[in-house]
C-alpha cells in the first residue's frame, strides 16, 4: 500500500497480458537510471547469503544509481545477515529494499530500517492458502520418492511460501530435483487453480510463493518508478525467474528493461557490464 493509504500505481493491472509479454533482453549497452536486483539465484545461491564479492558489486553500483534488492525473502534475515554492510554506504539514502516479494519496501533511516509501505495476509488467508497448497501437493503427486529437509511451509507476514524440499535442501537437490520446472510448474498451477484471489509464482530453486493478487514484483517496480520519476524503460531489473510463472516474470508488463542471469556468477558480469557502461557517461 502507498504511504498514503492507497495504491498509487497500477499494481491490480501487474499480472495482466503475461502470455502475451515478450521478456526484453538488454545487450549490456546504456547505463539504467536506477536497477533492481532479485535475490535468490541472482545476487546468490538459492537460501543462501551473498558473496563478498557480491555485496561489494552491489555497493559499485550504489555508487552510481538508485538501487533495489526485491525478493521473496523475509526482511528480518536480510536485516542480520548482509544488509549491515550496505547500511554504511554513503549513498544508503537511495538503496531499496523490497523483501516478500515487493510485499513491503524498507530503507535505512541512519539508524534502523523503516517501512515505506506494507501489505499483509490475516490468519484466516493463510490457513485458506495452506490447505490449497497441501490439497494441490498431495493431489499433484510431484513429491512422490523425494526426501524432504527440515520446513516447506514458510510463513511470512504478506506471503506463504512454499519449500518443496524444505529448507534445508542440500545444494546438489535443490538445482537437480526439477530440471526445467516441470513439477513445479504442474503445482503452481493446481495452487493457482484454488487460489483465484492470489498471485502463485515460482521463485528460487524449490520456491512456490503465495501473495494478495497486484502485490508482486511489478508493484514494487512500479511504486519506485513513481517515487523516483524515473519511467521503467529507463530502469534495469536483473532475475533468474523471468519465464513465464517466474516471480519475475510479472515485471515484464511494466516496460522495465530485464537481463536474466543464470545465477550469481553471471549476475557478477552483468554487474561489471553496467558499471563499464556507466563509467563512460559524466
Amino acid at each position: 500500500m502507498h504511504p498514503d493509504g492507497k495504491h498509487g500505481v497500477d499494481d491490480k493491472k501487474a499480472t495482466t497480458g503475461l502470455a502475451e509479454a515478450v521478456v526484453v533482453a538488454s545487450n549490456g549497452a546504456g547505463c539504467p537510471k536506477a536497477i533492481f536486483f532479485d535475490l535468490d539465484d541472482t545476487l546468490a545461491a538459492s537460501f543462501e547469503s551473498p558473496s563478498p564479492e557480491m555485496v561489494g558489486k552491489v555497493l559499485a553500483v550504489l555508487d552510481r544509481m538508485p538501487t533495489s534488492i526485491i525478493t521473496g525473502r523475509d526482511f528480518p534475515w536480510m536485516a542480520r545477515d548482509f544488509l549491515p554492510q550496505i547500511a554504511g554506504s554513503p549513498h544508503i539514502d537511495r538503496f531499496y529494499v523490497f523483501p516478500e516479494g515487493a510485499a513491503q519496501c524498507l530503507q535505512w533511516n541512519g539508524s534502523d530500517w523503516f517501512e515505506l509501505y506494507g501489505e499483509s495476509i490475516t490468519d484466516a488467508e493463510r490457513q485458506v492458502i495452506n490447505s490449497a497448497i497441501l490439497e494441490s501437493v498431495k493431489e499433484t503427486g510431484m513429491l512422490e520418492g523425494l526426501p524432504i529437509h527440515g520446513e516447506q511451509l514458510v510463513q511470512k507476514k504478506a506471503m506463504v511460501a512454499f519449500a518443496a524440499l524444505g529448507m534445508q535442501v542440500p545444494a546438489d537437490l535443490k538445482y537437480s530435483w526439477d530440471p526445467g520446472n516441470v513439477r513445479r510448474t504442474k503445482l503452481r498451477d493446481a495452487i493457482a487453480k484454488k487460489l483465484p484471489a492470489y498471485d502463485v509464482m515460482m521463485g528460487g530453486a524449490t520456491s512456490t510463493d503465495v501473495t494478495k493478487k497486484g502485490v508482486n514484483k511489478a508493484y514494487g517496480v512500479r511504486w519506485l518508478s513513481e517515487r523516483l520519476g524515473v519511467h521503467p524503460s529507463d530502469m534495469l531489473y536483473v532475475g533468474d525467474a523471468l519465464y513465464p510463472g517466474g516471480n519475475d516474470y510479472v515485471v515484464v508488463p511494466s516496460g522495465i528493461v530485464t537481463r536474466a542471469t543464470t545465477g550469481p556468477a553471471e549476475t557478477l558480469k552483468i554487474i561489471d557490464e553496467v558499471l563499464a557502461a556507466c563509467a563512460t557517461q559524466t
